[in-house]
């Protein structure tokens, strides 16, 4: 599968995602979700590979935080939303696993737009080979 199809896929995910659907929905397309994200993640398997090597730059070491910052917002999302499936009231302290898995999910937009914005060129880049 080329990766601009699994790009493509996973923000139209997402933007349903954010969406008011119906619970039901929310979970099948946050499943499909997991799916593509392992699927991208897989893809660009070369720059996980390559993140002890080279020299850091500023820009180089910025993209690792955003990344960073985008796979443990992530995960956090992810796990909270397969332990609120079917379980409103359970809690992780103070605060309710519905509450983290919101606030996760907001958190991961905005690393998710910080990504998008470190890898516009790379992304035009794809685009552009599909016309």
């Amino acid at each position: 599968m080329k990766k601009i199809t699994v790009d493509i896929l996973m923000g139209t995910a997402i933007v349903l995602e954010f969406l008011s659907l119906p619970i039901l929905i929310h979970e099948i397309v946050g499943i499909a979700l997991i799916f593509l994200i392992i699927a991208h993640i897989q893809l660009n398997k070369n720059y996980f590979k390559a993140i002890p090597k080279g020299k850091y730059t500023l820009k180089r070491t910025i993209d690792l935080i955003i990344n960073i910052g985008l796979m443990i917002s992530l995960s956090v999302t992810i796990i909270s939303g397969i332990f609120s499936i079917r379980k409103s009231g359970l809690k992780i302290g103070k605060h309710k696993i519905s509450h983290i898995h919101k606030s996760s999910s907001v958190l991961s937009l905005i690393f998710l737009g910080l990504h998008l914005l470190s890898t516009r060129k790379k992304l035009s880049r794809e685009i552009k080979k599909l016309h």
